[in-house]
């Protein structure tokens, strides 16, 4: 009978739907069901279609379920006689009861309702967490961006390496391409005008060393654009700087919510400034490297 009572609680009492009592028989039911189904149609008004399949499932589950819906009627009627034959007394005891049976059931699904609530609100924080990720992913991709752009002049010099070939020899473009794409990605190959000179600039600085490594034989003479005493104080300057910016987003992304509006609370005007200079500051340095190359380069 508990699938009869919880269908009543989900959909209403399918006898009520087909408007028929609960008393009425198979060829009663089946008349019904043909003449609402009829009037209530969706192809006679659109407007009915909800209507129209709540009148099918009031007869799919009254037919599939006839017996039970029968004993389920007798019980009601049973506990209504019985009902009539109690005193005062077990009236009183039997309205208490279903009182508390019904206040048991109010406070399951209050329970429920806070269940539920929890639950979205956990979800809600993790998803406020995932953005918090996302978002802190997105300006960590963007501050290394910006400061392989602000250092592309020192990059494209570490990926750069030079070549020479002797004077019997001659090399194109296309032939220093084909020895040399095998190492990595070529952005540029530059041959000097009246010199047995050219430079080759990678895409990275991993393939710029592999072509210096393997690429030295008794035909060409293959070394970097840059000393190497240079190159690798360079390296060391930009790989610390992508350290602190990796490091300085870890921090951030260790720290709660509430300690960052703490810290914002007493983020004043004078830090910002500081900021500001150590920025200027390092910016400086690192034109003063830039130029410090340029020169070293024009004496050669």
């Amino acid at each position: 009978m508990n699938n009869i009572i919880d269908f009543i609680k989900k959909h209403g009492n399918p006898f009520e739907t087909l408007e028929l009592d609960m008393t009425a028989d198979k060829k009663e039911i089946k008349s019904q069901y043909k003449d609402l189904a009829r009037k209530y149609h969706p192809d006679k008004n659109l407007n009915t279609k909800e209507r129209f399949i709540k009148i099918q499932k009031a007869y799919e589950f009254i037919v599939n379920n006839f017996a039970d819906i029968h004993k389920y009627v007798e019980h009601q009627k049973f506990r209504q006689q019985e009902h009539s034959k109690m005193s005062n007394e077990q009236k009183q005891y039997a309205e208490d009861l279903k009182r508390r049976e019904q206040f048991a059931e109010r406070q399951k699904q209050q329970e429920e309702v806070v269940k539920q609530m929890k639950v979205n609100e956990e979800m809600n924080r993790l998803e406020e967490q995932r953005k918090f990720e996302e978002n802190e992913k997105k300006q960590k991709q963007e501050k290394l961006i910006q400061f392989e752009l602000q250092n592309q002049d020192l990059y494209k010099r570490l990926n750069t390496i030079k070549i020479k070939w002797a004077k019997d020899q001659l090399y194109t473009s296309d032939l220093i391409n084909l020895l040399f794409k095998n190492y990595g990605a070529i952005q540029e190959i530059k041959i000097l005008d009246n010199k047995r000179k050219a430079m080759i600039t990678y895409h990275t600085t991993e393939a710029a060393n592999n072509a210096v490594i393997q690429q030295n034989n008794g035909f060409l003479k293959v070394k970097h654009f840059m000393k190497e005493e240079k190159r690798k104080q360079i390296q060391k300057q930009l790989q610390t700087e992508k350290e602190r910016i990796n490091r300085n987003e870890q921090d951030v992304y260790q720290l709660s919510t509430d300690t960052l509006k703490r810290i914002s609370h007493f983020y004043n005007k004078d830090s910002k400034i500081q900021e500001g200079l150590d920025d200027l500051k390092r910016e400086q340095e690192r034109l003063k490297l830039i130029n410090q190359i340029y020169e070293e380069e024009l004496n050669k």
